[in-house]
């Protein structure tokens, strides 16, 4: 008999201890499990080259510092027996031991007004329901193991937003996707303002990417960049264009203070307020950037992956 699950796990250097493998070990599902780490240095490419070497009629992505909920076998095993669901992804949270810095980064991801509908990655929303790329998220994302010879593998030009390339081709092709609140990994989040600043930015750029693979369409995403156009033309004005660009500022600040971050004190709700309108500005800023940087051929990647399994074995 088949096996039901292959999960998937691109690292750089194989570790035993990495977190994702020692939650895996603990909590397994009864109905058999693959698990393969791919170590190189593309994670598209990882992914590719252990769906090569995948038997599970489910494929499960995670990242290597995911650590999956009690819950997450049966909650999947109850998401497939459901007629229709071909993929399926859920909320990855942020872990209960984080520090201060995290709370507030993924406090941000977790607003709608920060970042709109892509708070369902980051936080669970909502029921179970059909969705697409915008509310999925590839550290918590299953698919049938079918579906990838008739959609195709993930596209190695692309990293990040690999994911989201194929789910618009898998959503192209009438495939079945769905977000399941109740699918939950935990991670740790950006610990430095350096790491996520940087992490806005590359989103970004990696989103101007993919939409060039996946075409231009009438979306939030592609409309996003024109943010950066109304504190541009405010300041342009002179005093009276900064004092309304700067009360605009505030007054979003104080209804992410006031609405967001349960989990926050009172002084990283002043925080979390006074530096939220800058996840939509950089994400904005790195989508410009990629534009520049669409006619630049991507580079090759010449280093070896080596598929293992838990123990690090070769596969």
């Amino acid at each position: 008999m088949s096996l039901r699950y292959t999960v998937i796990v691109p690292v750089a250097e194989f570790r035993a201890e990495e977190p994702v493998l020692a939650r895996l070990r603990e909590v397994a599902p009864s109905t058999g499990l693959q698990i393969l780490v791919a170590v190189g240095a593309h994670p598209a490419r990882q992914r590719n080259a252990a769906l090569g070497r995948a038997t599970g009629e489910i494929v499960v992505f995670l990242d290597n510092d995911c650590a999956i909920g009690a819950e997450y076998w049966k909650e999947l095993e109850r998401d497939f027996a459901r007629p229709g669901v071909e993929v399926v992804g859920g909320p990855a949270l942020l872990r209960p031991d984080a520090a201060g810095p995290e709370r507030i980064f993924h406090a941000l991801l977790t607003h709608p007004l920060v970042v709109g509908p892509v708070c369902a990655r980051y936080a669970a929303r909502g029921p179970f329901r059909a969705a697409s790329q915008t509310e999925l998220i590839l550290c918590n994302l299953a698919a049938r193991r079918e579906l990838f010879a008739k959609i195709g593998l993930l596209p190695v030009e692309l990293y990040p937003n690999e994911e989201n390339e194929w789910l618009d081709r898998a959503q192209a092709a009438g495939v079945g996707i769905y977000y399941d609140p109740g699918l939950q990994v935990f991670r740790p989040q950006r610990e430095t303002w350096g790491e996520m600043a940087r992490m806005l930015v590359r989103y970004g750029m990696g989103r101007t990417k993919q939409l060039q693979i996946s075409g231009w369409h009438f979306t939030a995403h592609q409309l996003a960049p024109v943010v950066l156009l109304v504190p541009l033309a405010a300041l342009a004005k002179g005093l009276t264009g900064m004092v309304i660009f700067g009360t605009g500022w505030l007054m979003l600040a104080l209804l992410v203070a006031t609405t967001g971050g349960s989990r926050l004190s009172a002084g990283e709700r002043v925080i979390a307020g006074l530096v939220a309108p800058l996840v939509p500005l950089l994400y904005a800023l790195g989508q410009v950037a990629g534009w520049f940087r669409l006619g630049v051929p991507s580079p090759g990647a010449t280093a070896e992956i080596a598929v293992v399994d838990e123990t690090g074995q070769s596969r």
